[in-house]
């Protein structure tokens, strides 16, 4: 009953893991992963919302199937999750053509339709660096920023690279009409946890600025934050998770079956039968058991170091002696009880199954050759 007792609690914890893992899944990226205007985490946005609301800065935020807001100065799409179409792409364009100054801070999903709209080439990597200024720029031509190894590039004529390092441009602006669109190779910029680097901080009260003096509101389009079911991966990652934590409880229900379970064999040999019930059978049993519990040889020291104190207290022969030299000084009594010690200490060396049998006869063999067998059998 209490292995199953076990087992139950164990799947009970199992099926409470996987439900939570489901759950998690069909609620999307967790929060501190998500570029959010409403995200506190090191990641989100929500720093630089709040620093452009206190500088005097309309904001809003534009959700999934939201009408775009009327004449934005500033707009902001951060670490899209899932693919912007063409029609979407356009419609970035057309507002910066407008006059909007649109920031794009790629993600990890892949942009083709978005790049190809603004000309721009994309190499991805994950690896931090920082990058300045290459070219004037009033937002970051003279700023440095956190960046990652991932590259933008113009793939035609108009874009120019504003951000970088010697291994590549971080940000390109495209001109487009009245505005621009400023394509970041990431959000590291953008995120709360970089708020205190002074050029990210300087960025942002910038994009404050520009949308002040447009008299517009700065824009935080989330449409594309919850990745799609084409974006997905084709094995999700809660599968997966749910695989490998029904594969550890089946190995901890059958580890636990079996080291609860039955072991095959007698702990000790059959009972004799009720005739053959003598002591020698008795010992023999009871010798099997000691053999099986490992704790023979332990008895054997025991027995042997309890006839050296007898022999000490007995005849004069120190317990602290070798028991070759033991041996020898018992030599001047008795030969027969210096072979018997000499045997007994043989065999406790040897050790292996019997060594209890073989170490108490020889004992017994000292004593009566020393005269003490008999004694001892009357105490």
């Amino acid at each position: 009953m209490k292995v199953w007792g076990a087992l139950v609690a164990a799947a009970a914890l199992g099926l409470l893991a996987a439900g939570t893992i489901l759950l998690q899944a069909r609620r999307g990226p967790p929060p501190t992963a998500l570029r959010s205007a409403a995200n506190p985490g090191r990641a989100g946005l929500a720093a630089g919302h709040e620093l452009l609301r206190a500088g005097g800065a309309a904001v809003r935020t534009r959700a999934p199937g939201e009408a775009p807001a009327r004449a934005p100065a500033v707009v902001i799409l951060a670490a899209p999750a899932a693919p912007i179409g063409r029609a979407d792409a356009a419609e970035l364009v057309a507002a910066a053509e407008a006059g909007a100054t649109v920031v794009v801070a790629l993600g990890e999903v892949p942009q083709p339709a978005l790049l190809d709209a603004l000309g721009v080439a994309f190499t991805p990597g994950e690896a931090p660096r920082a990058a300045r200024g290459l070219a004037p720029h009033p937002l970051v031509g003279d700023l440095e920023l956190s960046a990652r190894s991932a590259r933008v590039a113009p793939a035609r004529p108009g874009p120019l690279a504003v951000s970088g390092d010697d291994a590549g441009a971080s940000a390109v602006s495209v001109p487009a009409g009245r505005g621009e669109v400023l394509v970041l190779s990431g959000a590291e910029p953008l995120e709360n946890a970089r708020l205190l680097e002074p050029g990210a901080l300087t960025l942002w009260t910038r994009l404050g600025r520009r949308a002040r003096d447009a008299a517009g509101p700065v824009v935080f389009d989330e449409r594309f934050l919850a990745p799609t079911a084409a974006s997905a991966p084709a094995s999700p990652p809660s599968r997966r998770a749910l695989a490998l934590l029904a594969g550890q409880l089946l190995a901890a229900g059958a580890a636990l079956v079996w080291a609860r379970g039955r072991r095959l064999g007698a702990v000790r040999p059959a009972p004799a039968p009720p005739g053959d019930r003598t002591a020698r059978a008795y010992l023999a049993s009871l010798a099997a058991l000691y053999r099986r519990a490992g704790a023979e040889a332990e008895l054997a020291a025991q027995a042997w170091r309890a006839l050296r104190r007898r022999l000490e207290r007995r005849y004069g022969v120190p317990a602290r002696l070798p028991d070759a030299e033991a041996a020898r000084r018992l030599g001047a009594r008795s030969a027969a009880a210096a072979l018997a010690l000499a045997r007994g200490s043989a065999a406790l060396a040897a050790g292996g199954p019997g060594v209890l049998l073989r170490v108490t006869r020889a004992a017994a063999d000292a004593e009566a050759a020393l005269g003490g067998g008999a004694s001892a059998r009357s105490r």
